[in-house]
């Protein structure tokens, strides 16, 4: 990617390629004449996708950039079986569409998992809050959302987290050669790293995913492959071949299997847990003032075991990849800029004295420059390209009618990498997100890393903790280094590092 503005000025005449005609900016435009790659029948605008001769389909964002380049910040696509698509890329259009949307957020649900649910009799026709919308989708949401997202029920789990951070660290000592540059697949490390934190909130115990004599077969083994064969089937569903919706296909059945091995774990722990609260309850035990995340979700009204267990075993394949992809992203970020790390050990070592003590809240508090530098990471790095809505009515923007049933897709990703929002966009500077803005103002829609609103990623505290305590824990005890070219990345349905992360720790 070359470095200077991204994105050209957007000139004040429209060009409707589906139409053939021209609307000025001072004419009155109506749906259709939405700039965007020529249409046709059936196909819609898919051909000029694959007749760009620098068309990569897991680099599709590069092709929505040329978009913005030609047609300017507004444009219409149109693929195959699907509705006609807007794609937006300046913040104020963002924030416009979403405050507009906001009462009735609706986002295309994720249809594989909705289609294995509904035809599996355990789910009675509910396909959890990452398959559906409405008010079956608020009325979990509504009642999962402080335990999952407010500070004070996560920080339950903060010293056991600080617990697995200490103990991946110890096996990264061990996984090193003689320079110091591990020897494994690293983003396997990781991913059983934000597994075995997952597990002591979707089920309540550590699973041991860095025991070395764990065996094919056993617990972990199983964990970790449903969560990846999980993942792997979504993004294979929703962005492959829809064939599985007309018959089971061998992707959807892989869905199909991890979605059963999943719940059947999350099933016999939520059952667990409830019996020893009844017990408790039966003995008039009083109940405790720090209640684990599935003690108060078992508590809330209106919350069916099966909603539970279903939002438990979401929380795992959800939060494996996702969490372990941002963690290696930012590690590797560090290890390229060796100034940023001197500052974050700098702030590390002054908040965690010698480190002997567990972490508190207090001090993930003071963290102030690593919260910049997590930050900042997922600006230049992010894990998805942005919000997306499904318009729930005709809307009058910016000239055009946009119609119910059409999609509208925020693209903060690449918004977060244009010239007219961040100064030198495509240079890691955390500095830019500190309280004073020392490299300009940033739009709060510039960046959606992790989308926003009520629809925001349900998981995202979570992640965080986990993050901030392995950067915490990491810097202290190591320096970071990269020996190799830039680190690439693929898009399907969300962002992921291409090949393993040849990270190198070296003993401070």
């Amino acid at each position: 990617m070359q470095r200077g503005r991204l994105l050209t000025v957007y000139g004040v005449v429209r060009v409707s390629q589906c139409q053939g005609s021209t609307v000025t900016a001072s004419q009155p435009a109506v749906h259709n004449a939405i700039p965007g790659p020529s249409c046709y029948p059936l196909v819609g605008t898919l051909p000029d996708m694959l007749t760009d001769k620098d068309f990569d389909q897991e680099q599709s964002h590069l092709y929505f950039m040329k978009l913005f380049r030609k047609y300017g910040p507004i444009v219409k696509v149109k693929y195959p079986a699907q509705p006609p698509m807007i794609l937006l890329i300046k913040p104020a259009d963002c924030q416009e569409l979403l405050q507009r949307t906001m009462q009735d957020p609706v986002r295309p649900p994720l249809a594989s998992i909705k289609q294995a649910r509904y035809s599996n009799p355990y789910y009675n026709k509910k396909g959890g809050i990452t398959a559906e919308n409405g008010g079956e989708w608020w009325r979990v949401r509504s009642r999962v959302q402080v335990p999952l997202m407010k500070q004070k029920y996560l920080r339950y789990y903060l010293e056991d987290m600080d617990r697995v951070a200490l103990d991946f660290l110890d096996r990264i000592a061990t996984l090193r050669d003689s320079n110091g540059q591990i020897t494994v697949d690293f983003k396997e490390e990781l991913e059983k790293w934000s597994l075995e934190n997952v597990c002591l909130i979707a089920l309540n115990q550590r699973v041991g995913c860095f025991d070395p004599n764990v065996t094919q077969g056993s617990k972990p083994d199983l964990l970790i492959r449903a969560a990846r064969d999980f993942m792997n089937a979504v993004k294979e569903c929703e962005t492959g071949s829809k064939l599985w919706k007309l018959y089971p296909t061998k992707i959807y059945k892989q869905l199909q299997r991890s979605m059963d091995k999943l719940i059947e774990v999350c099933h016999e722990v939520a059952q667990k847990v409830e019996h020893e609260m009844q017990d408790r309850k039966l003995r008039k035990e009083p109940l405790s003032q720090r209640m684990n995340m599935l003690e108060h979700l078992l508590m809330e009204p209106g919350l069916t075991r099966t909603d539970i267990t279903t939002l438990m075993m979401d929380l795992i394949p959800g939060g494996t990849e996702t969490t372990s992809d941002n963690a290696g992203v930012l590690l590797y970020l560090l290890a390229k800029n060796p100034a940023v790390q001197k500052k974050l050990q700098e702030e590390v070592d002054q908040v965690l004295s010698d480190g002997k003590a567990p972490i508190t809240p207090q001090q993930l508090a003071r963290l102030t420059y690593t919260r910049a530098v997590f930050k900042e990471a997922n600006r230049l790095m992010p894990p998805m390209l942005g919000p997306v809505r499904s318009l729930q009515e005709d809307l009058h923007f910016k000239g055009y009618t946009l119609k119910k049933g059409w999609l509208v897709l925020s693209m903060s990703a690449l918004s977060a990498w244009d010239e007219e929002q961040f100064s030198r966009p495509l240079e890691f500077l955390p500095e830019r997100w500190l309280r004073h803005r020392p490299l300009g103002p940033i739009h709060p829609h510039a960046s959606h890393p992790f989308s926003h609103g009520i629809r925001a990623c349900v998981g995202r505290r979570i992640a965080e903790q986990e993050i901030f305590i392995l950067i915490a824990r990491t810097l202290h005890r190591f320096n970071l280094d990269w020996k190799h070219g830039e680190l690439e990345r693929t898009f399907k349905f969300v962002f992921s590092p291409k090949g393993p992360l040849k990270l190198t720790f070296i003993d401070r």
